[in-house]
C-alpha cells in the first residue's frame, strides 16, 4: 500500500515526474535489500512493516510540504528538477526500509523461501493497492496512513499488552479523520496559496482544494484548475467556441466542467451536451463549491455530464456537430490518449459530415520556436492526417480548428459576427467588437505559415507528443530540460540504438566475469518486467481508455502472476535451470508487444499479456535468487536488488523517453534483444553452479 501512495501523491506534472518517482522507489528497495542481504537481524526486520508506514506517513507530509522546503513561490509549479532532493527524501527511506527486510524475512522461510517471500510481496502488493484503491474514496492519504499505522503499532505490542494494543488502534482510527483536515490545511499553507482554504477532497484521480471567498480558486493536485467565475476570459471563449459551428445540436465538450463554460455553451442553441471529465467527484462537488448557476447548468436535461474516458464518450451519443478538446497537454502518456491520430480518425467517424472539432494546444502564439513549435506543428500534422481543413486561432493558448470537406469551417470575423446576431441571445459576455480581436486573421494568418504539414504524427505506437509537452512542463524550473528535449528529438532513434548496442556488450562481457552474472540477469528480469508494464498500460490507456478501476484491474492481473510465478517456481528442485526457457519465453512476449499485440482486438489481449509478463518474472526469481549468492538470504538478496534496481532504470528511460523517444514497437523490441543478450550470462552462471 505505501508504495502505492507514495508514487500516487508524488507523480503530479509530467511524464518525467511520473518516471523519477516511481525510480526513486525501486531503487530505494533494491539499495535497502543489497544491504539486508548481509546486515540485520530477524527481529528487527519483522518491524520493517511498521516502520515502512510510519515513514511513508512521513514522507508524505513532506511531500504536501514541497513547495516550502524547495523555496518555491506562491503560485509556482514544482517540476522534477526543483524537487528532487525533497521527493527522494520522502520516498527513499520507506522503500529502503521495505527492501532491507525481504531478504532477512525470505531465508527464515527456507531454502526456497526466495520464491515465497517473492510470491508473498507480490500478494501483499496487490492487497494493499487495492485496498488503497477502496479506501481513499472515502477517507483520503491521511486518514489511510493513519489507521494502518495504528494497527500495526497494535500488533506489535499485542502479544505483550493486548489492551494497551487496542487503545493504540483506536487511536489511530478515530485520529486519521482529524489528521486529513490537518494535513489538508497544512499543505495549502505551505503551498504559499492566496486566502484560505475552505474545502478539500481527495478523489482516486487527484486531489482538489478549493480557496475561500470570490472568485472560486480550485486547484487540482496543487495547480490551479479554475477560478470561477470568469466572464473575463471563459466565458468570451466559450461563446466563441460555439460560433464555428453555425448550427451546434450536438456537441461533446472535453475537459471544460470547471472553468464554467456550460453556462455560455447553453445559451447557444444545444440540443445535446455531453460534458467529459475523468474525475466523477470533481463533477458531484463542483455545484456544491459552484453555487446556484452551475448546479442549473449541470442539471440541465440538455446536458449529460459524464465522469468517462474520452475515447468511450466520443462514440456515445453522435454524431457530433462540434467537437471540443479542452483538456491539458499530452505531458503523460494518459493525457497524450485525446491528442493521438488513432484517437482523432475515432472523433471524425462520429461526427456529422459538417462537424467542427477544436482542440487546444498550452502554447502561446508568442513562443513558437523550440519544442513549444514542434508540439504545435505536430499536433496540427496530426490533425491534418484527419480533416481536409485546419485552422488556428492565435493566443495566449493556441486553439487548432478542423473539418472535413463538408464542415462550414471559418474564422472570419464577419461570418461569426452574423452567426452571433442569428441566434438572438441578447447581451452576452462577448460583444461582436471583440471577434476580430479573439480570432485575429492577420496573426492566424502568420501563424499557420509557421506550422510544418509534413511533420510526422502523434500516434498510439509512436507518441512524440508526449516528451515536448513534458519537457515544456519541466522547462519552468531548469530550461536545460526543454535543450535535451529537442536534442533528443532531432537524434531521432540513434541514440537508444546505440544505448541498446552498449548494454548487450556489456552483458555479453558480464558472461566471462564470475561475479555479477546472476545479478546482471536479475537486473534485466526486472527492467524487461517493469517495461512490459509500461508498455502494456500505454496500449490500454491509448487504445482502451483510462478508467481508474480498470487500470488497477489490470496491475491486479500483472501483480497475481507475480505471485502466481513465484508460488510455482518456489515448487521446482532446481529453478535456475529454468532460466534460459524463461528469458526466451520474455523475448517472445516482447516481439509480441513490437508486433502490436497489444494494440489490437480482442479486449482480453492486454490482460492475457499482464498476467503472462507477471507469471514469467515471478518464475524467474527463485532461480535468480539461487545464483545470486552461497546462502539463501545473499542470493536472494542479491537478486531482489538487481531486480528491483533495474525495474528502476525501466521506469526512468522506458516511459519518460524510449516509448515517446522511438514509439511502442521499437521498444519492445529492444526488451526482446536485451532478453536474448542476458542468455549468455545465466548460461555461465549455471555452468559455474553446477560445477561448484
Amino acid at each position: 500500500m505505501t508504495s502505492t501512495q507514495s508514487v500516487r501523491d508524488a507523480r503530479r506534472g509530467s511524464e518525467l515526474a511520473w518516471g523519477v518517482v516511481m525510480a526513486l522507489w525501486l531503487a530505494g528497495v533494491a539499495a535497502g535489500a543489497r544491504v539486508g542481504a548481509s546486515f540485520g537481524s530477524a527481529a528487527a526486520a519483522r518491524r520493517m512493516p511498521t516502520a515502512v508506514v510510519v515513514l511513508a506517513a512521513a514522507g508524505v507530509v513532506v511531500l504536501r510540504a514541497a513547495p516550502a522546503l524547495a523555496g518555491a513561490a506562491p503560485g509556482e509549479a514544482l517540476t522534477t528538477t526543483s524537487a528532487m532532493w525533497v521527493w527522494l527524501a520522502a520516498i527513499v527511506p520507506a522503500a529502503a526500509a521495505g527492501g532491507l527486510a525481504f531478504p532477512i524475512l525470505a531465508a527464515e522461510l527456507g531454502a526456497a523461501g526466495g520464491g515465497r517471500a517473492y510470491a508473498v510481496e507480490a500478494a501483499g502488493a496487490l492487497a494493499g493497492g487495492l485496498g488503497l484503491a477502496v479506501a481513499l474514496t472515502f477517507v483520503g492519504t491521511a486518514a489511510c496512513l493513519g489507521v494502518a499505522t495504528g494497527t500495526l503499532v497494535a500488533l506489535e505490542v499485542g502479544r505483550r499488552r493486548p489492551a494497551a494494543a487496542a487503545l493504540i488502534a483506536a487511536a489511530g482510527m478515530v485520529l486519521a479523520i482529524p489528521a486529513g483536515d490537518w494535513l489538508a490545511q497544512a499543505g495549502w499553507r505551505w503551498s504559499g496559496r492566496p486566502g484560505e482554504l475552505r474545502a478539500w477532497r481527495e478523489t482516486r484521480h487527484q486531489q482538489l482544494a478549493v480557496a475561500a471567498g470570490s472568485p472560486t480558486a480550485l486547484y487540482a493536485d496543487g495547480r490551479l484548475l479554475a477560478s470561477y467565475p470568469d466572464p473575463w476570459s471563459v466565458l468570451p471563449r466559450a461563446h466563441l467556441l460555439m460560433l464555428l459551428h453555425p448550427e451546434p445540436r450536438r456537441v461533446l465538450a472535453v475537459g471544460c466542467a470547471a472553468d464554467g463554460s456550460l453556462e455560455a455553451m447553453l445559451r447557444h442553441p444545444v440540443e445535446h451536451l455531453r460534458v467529459v471529465e475523468d474525475d466523477r467527484q470533481l463533477l458531484a462537488s463542483l455545484p456544491q463549491w459552484y453555487g446556484a448557476a452551475t448546479t442549473s447548468a449541470l442539471a440541465s436535461p440538455r446536458v449529460a455530464a459524464a465522469a468517462s474516458d474520452p475515447g468511450r464518450a466520443v462514440a456515445r451519443g453522435g454524431p457530433w456537430d462540434l467537437v471540443l478538446l479542452l483538456d491539458g497537454d499530452p505531458t503523460t502518456l494518459r493525457r497524450n490518449r485525446t491528442r493521438t491520430l488513432e484517437f482523432l480518425e475515432s472523433c471524425r467517424s462520429h461526427m456529422s459530415a459538417d462537424g467542427i472539432l477544436v482542440l487546444r494546444v498550452g502554447v502561446p502564439d508568442t513562443y513558437l520556436g523550440g519544442a513549444g513549435g514542434r508540439l504545435l506543428a505536430i499536433l496540427a500534422a496530426t490533425l491534418g492526417r484527419v480533416f481536409e481543413q485546419v485552422a488556428v486561432i492565435p493566443g495566449p493558448e493556441v486553439l487548432l480548428v478542423a473539418g472535413g470537406p463538408a464542415a462550414p469551417l471559418s474564422l472570419e470575423p464577419e461570418v461569426l459576427r452574423g452567426r452571433l446576431a442569428a441566434r438572438a441571445m441578447g447581451r452576452t459576455e462577448l460583444v461582436p467588437e471583440m471577434i476580430p480581436l479573439l480570432v485575429d486573421p492577420a496573426r492566424a494568418r502568420d501563424l499557420a505559415g509557421l506550422l510544418d504539414p509534413d511533420a510526422p504524427p502523434n500516434t498510439v505506437r509512436h507518441p512524440r507528443a508526449v516528451l515536448l509537452a513534458g519537457g515544456l512542463h519541466e522547462g519552468r524550473s531548469r530550461t536545460g530540460l526543454v535543450d535535451l528535449v529537442q536534442a533528443a528529438e532531432a537524434a531521432g532513434a540513434a541514440a537508444p540504438a546505440a544505448a541498446l548496442a552498449v548494454a548487450v556488450a556489456g552483458l555479453l562481457a558480464l558472461a566471462l566475469r564470475r561475479g555479477p552474472r546472476a545479478a546482471a540477469a536479475a537486473a534485466v528480469v526486472g527492467f524487461c518486467s517493469m517495461g512490459w508494464w509500461l508498455l502494456l498500460l500505454a496500449a490500454w490507456q491509448a487504445t482502451r481508455g483510462s478508467v481508474y478501476s480498470e487500470v488497477g484491474a489490470l496491475t491486479a492481473v500483472f501483480m497475481a502472476g507475480l505471485a502466481a510465478g513465484g508460488a510455482a517456481a518456489s515448487r521446482w528442485t532446481e529453478p535456475a535451470r529454468h532460466l534460459p526457457a524463461l528469458l526466451a519465453g520474455g523475448s517472445v512476449l516482447s516481439l509480441a508487444l513490437a508486433a502490436g499485440a497489444g494494440l489490437r482486438a480482442p479486449v482480453v489481449v492486454v490482460p492475457v499479456l499482464l498476467a503472462a509478463a507477471g507469471l514469467l518474472t515471478g518464475l524467474a526469481f527463485p532461480g535468480l535468487a539461487s545464483l545470486g549468492g552461497h546462502s539463501a538470504r545473499r542470493g536472494t538478496g542479491t537478486a531482489f536488488a538487481a531486480d528491483e534496481a533495474g525495474a528502476a532504470a525501466a521506469a526512468l528511460v522506458i516511459g519518460i523517453f524510449i516509448l515517446p523517444w522511438v514509439g511502442i514497437a521499437a521498444a519492445a523490441g529492444g526488451l526482446a534483444v536485451l532478453e536474448i543478450a542476458a542468455l549468455p550470462a545465466v548460461a555461465a552462471a549455471l555452468r559455474t553452479a553446477a560445477g561448484a
